[in-house]
């Protein structure tokens, strides 16, 4: 299968991963709250906040995986490759060991650290789960190398379909240890053992099915003091998602306690899976246009695919962002009950940024093949240092929402109107970006929420809001078929529904 192909299913099983996930991932959280309770609820979340901060001492090596190797991949230079490999799969040696350390530094001091807001039986069970999501984090770690080869050889196929297979498995696994009575410490134990075979799984494609070899001869040196410099810099971002994403968790369940951040945590989920929705397009699109920019492209052609991902990315988050302006109060009543009703505020405030800073998240790629990051990655840091002062001063405040809209405003300040200066200056054409994509999307989606307020007739129940979001569904699809769409992207989405329909149809036959 060709790689134009394999960028069509991916997007396609993309979606898919995305919806299950997004839904199983949603329908999961009221049935955890249920059996587990409201403060136990809570402590997974806090527990699941601390476990993910130690992902931070990967040092952004996944992503600089894609980028070497897809760029040797475009040079045709194999050998490379497969030393490249070698001497990342030492660095993540080490960083393991490093985790690992660090890790029981923290395990260790569990009990002075929440001391205040926890009781000891609490405190008990954060560290018991804390030891398994460890150990699920160091397997995670070390198997990113393999996630980035697969990414970077563009067989997305195969990686799409095992996340969902293993992410099917995992909702069934917690839903039955659930309905037995188990709890917190068996959903970790439950996630380490699927991170295990996932990575097995991941390990087998590359070396059996990708023919792909590891070399241990010699460390390259200069290639290795590049990937110091690069991935320094990613690891930075990845530092302000932390930030940006769990530190709050961590705010909230100092000040607030465990029953806090449980409802924090099902507005921060509601902006996770709304941030899936762009993910999903732009991680496949980003090892072609790391090529694009080994093979010398313009800074036209670069602005053209940019502005052919955001447009791809903008229809979807528009729509899920109209929806949930709408029908999110509903729904999170509905959902995990009123006592939760402040994780709508929570959820949408940053949201709204965030649609545009998602829209130009394929600049990532862009940044990390001109190797260019370093800038934004320092913008973006201290822009999420501003966010931990501004949630520390407004949690005082306004409690929950105070720390969304800390969120919100240094979204504003870094990723929108910092970054895009600097994509402009590196000769991106920032305003023909915005004007071909959020300038042309904003009356479709007036129209869409400001219509739908006065033409849907208000519903009550699950069978209500479902058919409140269908209503609107087709009103925003006939919108976006006048008003957005041009010829080019009607070719492309019928081009991605015949590889499906064609694909469903071989398997049909066999």
């Amino acid at each position: 299968m060709n790689d134009a192909k394999q960028r069509s299913l991916g997007v396609a099983l993309g979606y898919l991963s995305i919806s299950l996930r997004n839904i199983l991932g949603l329908l999961l959280i009221p049935f955890m709250i249920h059996h587990l309770g409201v403060s136990e609820y809570g402590i997974y979340s806090l527990v699941s906040s601390l476990a993910l901060y130690l992902v931070i001492l990967e040092l952004g090596l996944s992503n600089t995986t894609v980028r070497f190797i897809a760029k040797y991949r475009a040079e045709n230079d194999v050998p490379a490759q497969h030393q490249f490999l070698g001497n990342v799969l030492f660095i993540y040696t080490l960083i393991a060991m490093l985790v690992f350390a660090v890790g029981s530094y923290i395990w260790w001091h569990l009990p002075n650290m929440f001391a205040e807001s926890l009781t000891l039986e609490e405190i008990s069970l954060l560290k018991q789960s804390y030891a398994l999501l460890l150990l699920s984090v160091i397997v995670t770690l070390m198997s990113n190398s393999f996630t980035g080869i697969i990414t970077a050889h563009e067989k997305f196929v195969f990686e799409q379909s095992s996340q969902i297979s293993f992410f099917l498995l995992r909702c069934s696994l917690v839903v039955g240890a659930l309905l037995l009575g188990y709890g917190v410490i068996e959903i970790a134990l439950i996630d380490l053992v699927i991170n295990v075979c996932q990575a097995v799984m991941r390990i087998y494609f590359v070396f059996w099915k990708l023919k792909f070899k590891v070399s241990f001869q010699g460390f390259n040196f200069a290639a290795l003091k590049e990937v110091a410099v690069f991935s320094g810099f990613v690891a930075l971002a990845v530092i302000v998602n932390q930030i940006n994403w769990r530190v709050d968790n961590l705010i909230i369940g100092y000040m607030q306690g465990s029953e806090a951040v449980a409802i924090f945590s099902v507005g921060i989920q509601l902006i996770l899976c709304f941030i899936a929705f762009a993910s999903t397009i732009s991680n496949v699109f980003a090892p072609k246009i790391i090529s694009m920019v080994t093979a010398k492209a313009t800074m036209t052609q670069l602005t053209d695919e940019l502005i052919k991902v955001g447009r791809m990315q903008l229809i979807v988050l528009a729509f899920v962002l109209g929806i949930f302006i709408l029908f999110g109060q509903q729904f999170i009543q509905l959902f995990v009950g009123s006592e939760f009703q402040l994780a709508y505020w929570v959820a949408l405030l940053p949201m709204i940024p965030f649609t545009l800073v998602l829209t130009l998240s394929a600049s990532n790629a862009l940044l990390h093949g001109m190797n260019k990051h370093k800038t934004k990655s320092l913008i973006l840091l201290a822009t999420a240092c501003l966010n931990i002062m501004l949630s520390v001063f407004l949690v005082n405040i306004y409690g929950l929402v105070g720390a969304a809209i800390g969120t919100a405003a240094t979204l504003l300040i870094g990723e929108v109107l910092l970054i895009s200066r600097y994509l402009g200056s590196l000769g991106i054409e920032i305003k023909r970006f915005y004007y071909e994509t959020a300038v042309l999307m904003l009356p479709v989606l007036s129209i869409a929420v400001v219509g739908s307020a006065f033409i849907i007739p208000e519903l009550s129940g699950w069978f209500g809001l479902i058919c409140q979001c269908l209503l609107f569904l087709m009103g925003y699809l006939v919108l976006i078929y006048w008003l957005f769409i041009d010829k080019q992207e009607k070719q492309w989405i019928k081009g991605i529904l015949n590889n499906v329909f064609a694909r469903a149809e071989v398997r049909g036959v066999k």
